[in-house]
C-alpha cells in the first residue's frame, strides 16, 4: 500500500506538470492570437479611405463623372491589398469561383484555326434585364480562359447589371480546344482574332450594340483592333481595359528572380514552350515544335528562357521578322499606338500594379485625347476591378 501510494503521488504530479505544460501552450497560442489580433484592428484603422482618380479630358470624363457612382465613393482598400502579389494570389487561387452557366461554342477561323469563344449566363436571372441592347465580349489575359476565376466573377457582375449577353474571347489551344494550327495567340497583329469574334456577335445580333472589356494581355488585342479602320464601321461604342500595360519594355517584363517572376514569367514561359509544360498534349506539342523548326526556333534555348522578355526576343520577334523584343514592343505597346483610337476608352489600373507600371502611362496624353480616361485606384495590384 505505502508503494501503491508512492506511485499515486509521482503519478499525480506527473500529470499535473503535463497539464500546467499544456495549458502553457494555450496560453501562447491565445497570446499569438491575440497579438494577431491587434496588428489586424491597428492595420485597418490606420488605412486610409480614397476615392479613385480620373485623368482624362472632354465629354467621355464628364460623362463618367455624372453616371457612375463610383467614381464619388471613398474606397477602403482591403488588408489583402498590403502587397499586390499577395492580393494576386488571394484572388486567383483561394477564390471560389461564381455560380454561372456556360455555353460552348467553338469558333471556326479564317486561316483555319480554331478558339473557344464562349458565353457565360446566370443559372436562373434574378430580374429583368435592363441593358440587353448591349453585348460583352471580354478578352482575358494571356494565362486566362473561360474558367479562370477572375473572369467568371468578371461575367457574373455585369450578368447581375442587367446586361444579358457575355461572351469570352479564347486564345488558340485553350478551354479544351485542340490547336490545330501553327500559330499562337498573342498581341502581334495576325494573331489577334478579335475582328472575328466581334463579325459572329454582329451577325448574331444585328441590332445590339458591342463593348470590350480587355483584361491584362487582353487589353492589347482591343487597342489593337480598335486601331484598325474596320473598328470604326463596327457596332462597337466603347471598351474598358483593365490592368493594361501601356508600354512594354524591359523593366516590366525582364524580371527573372523574385515575385514577379514565380507569379508571372515562369508559367508563362511554361505555358509556351509545350517542351516543360505539364500535360501537354502529344499532338499539339508535335505541330508547335514542327511550326517553331520551319521559323528557325531553337527549343531548347527556348526552353530556358528565364523571363517574358527573352521569349518574345527567342520567339516573336523571329517569328515576325523583326530585329528583336524591342522593336516588338514598339510595334505593340498601347503607347505607340492610342492616338489612333476613335471609340470611347476607359482604363482601369491600380498604381501598385506590378506588371502594369503606372509610371509608365504619359499623363498629359490623357488630358489631351478626348477618348480616353484613366480611372486610377491607390491599390488592387492586377484585381482592382475585383476590389471595387
Amino acid at each position: 500500500n505505502a508503494e501503491y501510494g508512492e506511485y499515486l503521488q509521482h503519478y499525480y504530479i506527473l500529470n499535473l506538470t503535463e497539464y500546467r505544460k499544456g495549458m502553457q501552450h494555450d496560453n501562447d497560442h491565445v497570446c499569438s492570437l491575440i497579438i494577431l489580433t491587434a496588428i489586424f484592428l491597428i492595420i485597418s484603422i490606420t488605412r486610409k479611405w480614397q476615392t479613385p482618380t480620373l485623368y482624362g479630358s472632354g465629354n467621355l470624363k464628364e460623362f463618367i463623372l455624372k453616371r457612375s457612382s463610383l467614381v464619388h465613393q471613398r474606397y477602403c482598400p482591403p488588408l489583402i491589398c498590403l502587397h499586390p502579389a499577395l492580393q494576386f494570389l488571394i484572388r486567383t487561387k483561394f477564390e471560389k469561383p461564381p455560380n454561372v452557366l456556360i455555353d460552348k461554342e467553338t469558333l471556326r477561323l479564317k486561316d483555319g484555326g480554331q478558339a473557344a469563344f464562349d458565353q457565360i449566363k446566370l443559372p436562373s436571372h434574378p430580374g429583368p434585364v435592363n441593358n440587353s441592347d448591349y453585348v460583352i465580349i471580354i478578352v482575358p489575359g494571356e494565362r486566362e480562359t473561360t474558367h479562370s476565376t477572375k473572369i467568371l466573377h468578371l461575367a457574373r457582375g455585369c450578368l447581375e447589371q442587367g446586361f444579358s449577353d457575355i461572351f469570352v474571347m479564347n486564345y488558340r489551344g485553350a478551354c479544351s480546344t485542340p490547336l490545330i494550327t501553327k500559330r499562337m495567340s498573342g498581341p502581334y497583329g495576325e494573331f489577334n482574332h478579335l475582328d472575328e469574334c466581334v463579325a459572329v456577335v454582329e451577325s448574331k445580333y444585328p441590332e445590339k450594340k458591342i463593348m470590350l472589356i480587355g483584361i491584362c494581355l487582353g487589353s492589347t488585342f482591343v487597342i489593337d483592333y480598335l486601331c484598325r479602320p474596320e473598328a470604326n464601321k463596327s457596332s462597337i461604342v466603347g471598351a474598358v481595359l483593365h490592368s493594361c500595360n501601356w508600354k512594354y519594355d524591359f523593366e516590366t517584363l525582364g524580371c527573372s528572380t523574385g515575385i514577379k517572376y514565380h507569379l508571372f514569367c515562369k508559367p508563362f514561359v511554361k505555358s509556351v514552350v509545350y517542351k516543360t509544360a505539364k500535360n501537354a498534349n502529344e499532338d499539339e506539342k508535335a505541330l508547335k515544335e514542327e511550326w517553331f523548326k520551319e521559323i528557325g526556333v531553337d527549343m531548347n534555348q527556348l526552353a530556358q528562357s528565364k523571363t517574358i522578355y527573352e521569349l518574345h526576343e527567342r520567339l516573336i520577334a523571329r517569328y515576325m521578322s523583326w530585329s528583336g523584343a524591342e522593336e516588338v514592343y514598339a510595334r505593340v505597346s498601347p503607347y505607340y499606338k492610342f492616338r489612333a483610337v476613335t471609340k470611347p476608352v476607359v482604363i482601369v489600373n491600380s498604381r501598385d500594379d506590378f506588371m502594369a507600371p503606372f509610371s509608365n502611362f504619359n499623363i498629359p496624353e490623357f488630358e489631351k485625347n478626348p477618348n480616353l480616361v484613366l480611372w486610377s485606384t491607390a491599390a488592387g495590384g492586377m484585381s482592382v476591378l475585383l476590389t471595387i
